[in-house]
């Protein structure tokens, strides 16, 4: 009998488990299909449209954050934080970062 609840006990640890790896990755393919569309389609895009997915890339990210505290790579988390907190535009230029979408794709995908 006792090795009953432990096996329900590890089936239950598991599926929690299970159930964490997909809503993390969830959250990094709702960030990604944010930001791939606008910055790394190879399409010519306005600064509007730029800022637009900014924000909202920016907006997502921080309420994640928020909600799921935790649940994202530390490095991962404060290296895309710091990024986003300097801003697409700074003193009127494109931030540099921004130049490099695979760079801050594979950043989205490490968290």
């Amino acid at each position: 009998m006792a090795s009953w609840y432990l096996h329900i006990f590890l089936g239950i640890f598991y599926s929690n488990i299970v159930e964490k790896k997909k809503l993390k990755q969830k959250l990094k393919n709702d960030i990604l299909e944010i930001f791939i569309p606008v910055f790394n389609a190879g399409n010519e895009i306005s600064i509007e449209i730029a800022e637009n997915a900014y924000r909202n890339m920016n907006g997502t990210f921080q309420l994640y954050k928020k909600i799921y505290p935790g649940m994202f790579n530390k490095e991962a988390e404060r290296e895309l934080d710091r990024l986003l907190k300097d801003g697409f535009l700074i003193n009127g230029e494109v931030n540099k970062h921004y130049f490099e979408p695979t760079n801050i794709e594979s950043l989205i995908k490490r968290l």
